[in-house]
């Protein structure tokens, strides 16, 4: 007697089938151990193996992977590197061919002892296990981090200073465990050592007689051909490319999902539409599992089938003030804003060729950003990172780091604090402050030149995230021209000019503005005054627009102190407070020489 197979309910007439699709994998938290490193998914062993070669053979990210010539040209356990550049279909890609490499050595047994052999692991699968008592590993897909492998991957870390250890399963230790396959992804990670190679072969025993399966996901840039030479030739893995599925497949995605839920979608909605929006939402981080997301918040919402548009449409949370009319606003900076625009919008337009399928090559996008103090060169680059957000081509996060962010204490340690602002940054802006702590003036700062080394790197390998510089002009001159390197990956250096004593009024009054203050008629010409004088006194040291922030707090200053004992909220500030706060700003100028910096 031959085990029944599980069929999918049949569609409604009135929805027909579509093609087939992978279905997704949804990664489990290995009990024990640290979720985001240590996840497994359990292989779909009760589908037919002509059910999976099917769905993977429809599959654009999945075209060019030569299915039988794996399975056929094994050593004993399907061994794979995965050339990509999305951890989500490296692990699809692990999911599937491990089980099929499964349900391929379970026919061919069948065929050696006849119909009436039963394959148990086949039979297992259709009992799930017990979660209570753990995870059925030897029917998984096990995800492991490099960082598991080679603590030197993971932040902070010393060299030396910690042994790989894989975090316990109940009591069982995750490297004694039976385990089907084992993926082991680096594409969101730093490259591959052999630590990490020696630690993906260590993991997983030997189950039923069979081996595990062993999968290592890599960018392609992060290929080290010697490393890989070996692996072919001594290990016997076998490498393929992965892609990125098409717009006709996304689609079909889509309709299967949402037949599965019972919750199908009528013809008139427009799919690329709703797919073009959970791109823009979710940018570079977006797969075909946000389809499936946007398909159960529908069923969360109760919505009614067949779906249409308004119960596809998820609304993003949007800030009050975007970042285009933030930046206009800001006072001077036109030919900053100019170059900005272009820059902005062609990203754009780059992400919506990608979403429609179009080819749109990585574009450098790093910037430099040129002058003196005051000049809006950090505001400037928040808002960078907001405004490559609000159009679908950016995270939206930024950091920002010093000298005393990118250097570590010793030789060997900076590279490690570079891959973590990059992790941080990741598909954002990585703001470069006071660049000019970089230069190796003397040739003897190998640690400057160290981080400006990772820099580099990092900014070839990870081009999904804006590396921005910030220094004063000279600085930035002596910077580019000491590494050709660094300069030939800065698309462009944007020169941040002085403000005059006009525009340092014009960012007075927005700063009142903001705050809900008034200011009297004579504001304007007791400002001018104070910056022309200031500016007189204070030379190649003039703050800029930092002078109108401080004029500005230190006339509230003056407001509080008057109206400290009034039961009235002071809104309102005067002519004497602005003197006042202007007169004792001046002569703490010429009181207090100006600091050597770093003190």
């Amino acid at each position: 007697m031959k085990p029944q197979t599980l069929t999918p309910p049949a569609c409604p007439p009135e929805f027909p089938e579509v093609a087939a699709v992978c279905m997704p994998v949804h990664l489990r938290p290995l009990p024990g151990g640290p979720g985001d490193q240590l996840s497994y998914a359990p292989l779909p062993l009760h589908r037919e193996f002509s059910q999976l070669e099917q769905d993977l053979a429809a599959a654009p990210q999945f075209r060019k992977i030569p299915l039988r010539t794996l399975l056929k040209e094994r050593r004993g356990s399907l061994r794979v590197i995965l050339l990509g550049d999305s951890h989500y279909y490296a692990c699809q890609a692990a999911f599937y061919l491990s089980a099929l490499a499964r349900l391929w050595d379970a026919r061919q047994a069948r065929s050696k002892e006849g119909d009436d052999f039963w394959d148990m692991a086949e039979l297992d699968a259709y009992f799930p296990a017990d979660e209570k008592q753990g995870p059925n590993l030897k029917d998984a897909l096990l995800v492991i981090a490099p960082q598991l492998l080679d603590p030197e991957l993971s932040e902070g870390t010393a060299s030396g200073a910690a042994q790989p250890h894989l975090p316990k399963q109940g009591a069982l230790d995750a490297d004694e465990l039976s385990v089907s396959a084992v993926l082991v992804s680096c594409i969101d990670s730093p490259p591959p050592t052999r630590q990490v190679v020696q630690g993906m072969n260590a993991v997983g025993k030997e189950s039923d007689g069979r081996q595990t399966d062993r999968f290592l996901a890599l960018r392609p840039e992060q290929v080290d051909l010697e490393l890989l030479e070996e692996l072919r030739f001594h290990q016997g893995f076998h490498v393929v490319r992965l892609g990125r599925p098409d717009q006709a497949y996304l689609r079909r995605f889509l309709q299967v999902m949402a037949q599965e839920l019972m919750m199908p979608i009528s013809s008139s909605v427009d799919l690329d539409q709703v797919i073009a929006r959970v791109r823009r939402y979710r940018g570079s981080a977006f797969s075909e599992q946000d389809l499936e997301a946007l398909l159960m918040w529908a069923v969360q919402r109760q919505a009614a089938p067949p779906l249409q548009l308004k119960d596809l449409q998820f609304h993003p949370y949007r800030l009050e003030a975007r970042g285009w009319d933030t930046l206009e606003r800001m006072v001077g900076l036109g030919p900053v804003k100019a170059a900005l625009r272009r820059m902005l919008a062609a990203s754009a337009l780059d992400a919506r060729r990608r979403q429609a399928g179009s080819p749109a090559a990585p574009a450098c996008r790093n910037l430099a950003f040129s002058g003196p103090p005051g000049t809006g060169k950090s505001v400037t680059a928040r808002l960078v990172a907001h405004i490559l957000r609000e159009e679908g081509c950016g995270t939206g996060r930024f950091v920002e780091a010093g000298r005393e962010q990118l250097i570590g204490p010793y030789l060997g340690q900076t590279s490690h604090m570079v891959a973590k602002l990059f992790r941080q940054a990741k598909g954002g802006v990585l703001f470069i402050d006071e660049a000019g702590a970089l230069l190796d003036r003397t040739g003897q700062d190998s640690y400057a030149a160290e981080a400006v080394n990772a820099l580099v790197r990092h900014m070839e390998l990870e081009p999904e995230t804006m590396v921005i510089f910030a220094t004063y002009p000279e600085e930035m001159k002596e910077l580019l021209s000491a590494n050709p390197g660094l300069s030939s990956r800065v698309a462009q250096v944007l020169d941040f000019e002085s403000y005059d004593d006009g525009q340092l009024w014009d960012i007075l009054q927005v700063l009142a503005g903001q705050n809900g203050y008034t200011l009297p008629a004579q504001a304007r010409e007791i400002c001018l005054d104070f910056f022309a004088t200031l500016h007189r006194q204070k030379g190649e040291q003039f703050g800029n627009g930092r002078e109108a922030r401080r004029l500005f707090q230190a006339a509230v200053e003056e407001l509080a102190l008057r109206t400290l004992h009034s039961t009235t909220a002071g809104e309102s500030l005067t002519a004497e407070d602005l003197e006042t706060a202007a007169r004792r700003l001046l002569e703490q100028e010429i009181i207090t020489p100006p600091s050597p910096i770093g003190f």
